[in-house]
């Protein structure tokens, strides 16, 4: 190459590169000019294009755009649309557990940054989530309020007997809503939009159709009661008939299948006789307190079959070729052993109450059956006691007889009279002792030996004397029985201290006359009608710490007089002469017209 070629060259290239270096400085220059630019729009406040629920704030103070949060979302912060299963209903947000914290959103809205990536993200704009606050227990419990409007359970399907004939109970699909998702729906949902929130309901499919029940009706349930099952326990052969299968045995579905159950506490009490031969039954512990102070009387391990193992047992020998099983003795625990008796803390009186009653055959039959069933009664805490449970139904079978009970405003004569007797004493007893009220009512009208607003009847079926035990100490009931009274007592380690302010006897209701000429017809006493409310003050080391009321009305009761009603008297014959005052009207006063 020439030296002038060499030149022209070199002249060439440092053209080029002066124009490289224009060209990149102009470059940096434009981009060092848009930062300026970004950085400028974006602003110092709250960055240019940043909105909250679809609610523009950009460019304003926290101040302004907590204001204008605050306006625009008001509306949506206050109610929430719902739709399920095509219902749709508005809600209070705060009553779903909802609110939304406008300061909190403002302060948490990402501020203009110095780094060129950060800035350009703000320049497209941001959408900050609001701030909701979610109170979770009220929000579940709404849910749940929901759920059950809309939940419709699956029926399961079931196969039971009707003496010896199979009954099938068809399965059937149901519907609910899934509460842990409907919870997430909604509090994700706040304020998102204007739009109703949809919650879905999933359907729930049996664990067994139609189809597959009706096979196992046909050949297992109707195998089972084909022939009796021998349970072989300790060389001794139990029977069980096919009328007493049937009586225990049902089939339920279960995701593996229609499964047979057996009722196994009922299946005891049919072959009683025969298992009490085998093995020998647990004891509990329990206390004596004839001493006047309780003393704990150990309990004692059983050898015999548990509930489960009998159950199981049925269950295979069912199974069986030859319908037989046999059965191992086990050790059977006690249900209540003497470390958890010495746990309840029995060791002291903590209320009694003797209820008197005037002697009649009845009553001291009636009130004894009670009594017994009663004593002996352990109250673990938070376990409710029930007096139709513990004492039964009032049956001849179950050792009580005929005498008086109230139906309405009269006596009429039935199983179990005076059993209201013990119910009494038993109410008083709980309510000094401090047990709280679950179900108590008072008889229909005031029965003059009780205290007026503070006794309790029952009637089996719909009527029970419940009360529960809050207490963190055990609860032992005792009860004995006189000729003329009933004397309830409950033992454990004072917590309460309880008085009972009776409230005066108001809005009085005269008791009136009724004459019945009915073969069942039993004279009585008329009693008024009245309200009167009694307290239940609750301390503690000498400080009132609750008040409860408890209000009662007694109608009125009426005389009844097992007669014809007698009809007016005939004028006295007038004189010659009529008298200026008129003739006095006779009969009682108290006659209704």
């Amino acid at each position: 190459m020439s030296q002038a070629d060499s030149q022209t060259s070199s002249t060439e290239h440092g053209g080029r590169r002066r124009l490289m270096a224009v060209v990149a400085a102009v470059a940096v220059a434009a981009l060092t000019l848009s930062y300026l630019g970004a950085f400028v729009w974006v602003g110092p406040s709250i960055p240019r294009g940043t909105s909250v629920a679809g609610v523009a704030i950009g460019g304003m103070t926290d101040a302004e755009a907590v204001s204008v949060l605050k306006l625009e979302l008001a509306g949506r912060a206050e109610t929430i649309q719902i739709e399920v299963a095509g219902r749709e209903r508005s809600y209070n947000a705060a009553r779903l557990g909802l609110s939304f914290d406008a300061d909190a959103t403002v302060a948490s809205v990402p501020r203009r940054e110095a780094t060129p990536q950060a800035l350009m993200v703000q320049l497209g704009g941001q959408e900050v989530e609001p701030v909701v606050e979610v109170d979770q227990r009220r929000l579940d419990r709404m849910v749940r309020s929901i759920a059950r409007r809309v939940d419709d359970a699956a029926r399961q399907p079931r196969i039971e007997y009707d003496g010896l004939s199979v009954v099938v109970v068809e399965p059937r699909s149901g519907a609910e809503l899934d509460r842990e998702l409907a919870a997430t729906s909604i509090a994700d949902g706040y304020l998102g939009a204007d739009e109703t929130l949809e919650l879905a309901v999933t359907a729930v499919v049996p664990f067994v159709s139609a189809e597959e029940l009706a096979v196992v009706a046909a050949t297992d349930a109707e195998e089972a009661i084909s022939a009796q099952v021998t349970l072989a326990i300790e060389g001794e052969n139990i029977t069980v008939r096919p009328q007493q299968i049937a009586s225990v045995l049902s089939f339920h579905a279960r995701e593996e299948g229609m499964r047979a159950t057996v009722d196994a506490e009922l299946l005891r009490a049919l072959i009683a006789s025969p298992l009490a031969e085998v093995g020998d039954p647990a004891e509990d512990a329990t206390f004596d307190v004839t001493s006047g102070r309780p003393r704990i009387v150990p309990s004692q391990y059983g050898r015999g079959v548990s509930d489960d193992s009998l159950a199981a047992g049925m269950v295979e020998a069912l199974a069986a070729d030859d319908r037989s099983v046999s059965l191992s003795l086990e050790r059977i625990e006690p249900d209540l052993t003497t470390t958890e008796a010495r746990d309840l803390e029995v060791t002291e009186v903590i209320s009694t109450f003797t209820q008197e009653f005037p002697y009649a055959e009845y009553r001291v039959t009636n009130i004894g059956v009670a009594a017994d069933e009663i004593n002996g009664t352990v109250l673990e805490p938070g376990e409710t006691f029930s007096l139709n449970g513990v004492v039964g139904e009032r049956t001849p079978e179950n050792g009580f007889v005929k005498g008086f009970i109230i139906v309405g405003n009269r006596l009429v004569e039935d199983y179990g009279g005076a059993v209201s007797t013990i119910t009494t004493a038993m109410w008083n007893t709980a309510f000094f002792a401090g047990m709280t009220r679950v179900e108590q009512r008072a008889h229909g009208f005031w029965i003059s030996r009780y205290l007026p607003g503070l006794e309790a009847t029952v009637s089996w079926g719909n009527l029970d004397l419940r009360f529960r035990n809050d207490t963190p100490n055990g609860v032992y009931i005792t009860s004995t029985l006189t000729d003329s009274s009933v004397t309830t007592t409950m033992w454990s380690t004072r917590y309460w201290d309880i008085e009972a302010e009776f409230g005066p006897r108001e809005n009085p209701r005269p008791a009136g006359t009724v004459y019945d000429e009915g073969e069942e017809c039993i004279e009585q006493v008329g009693v008024d009608g009245f309200d009167i409310t009694v307290t239940r003050v609750w301390s503690r080391g000498g400080d009132v710490e609750r008040r409860e009321s408890l209000f009662t009305t007694y109608d009125a009761a009426p005389t009844v007089i097992c007669a014809p009603k007698p009809g007016p008297e005939p004028a006295d014959e007038p004189s010659e002469k009529p008298s200026d005052r008129p003739s006095e009207k006779p009969g009682n006063s108290n006659q209704d017209s």
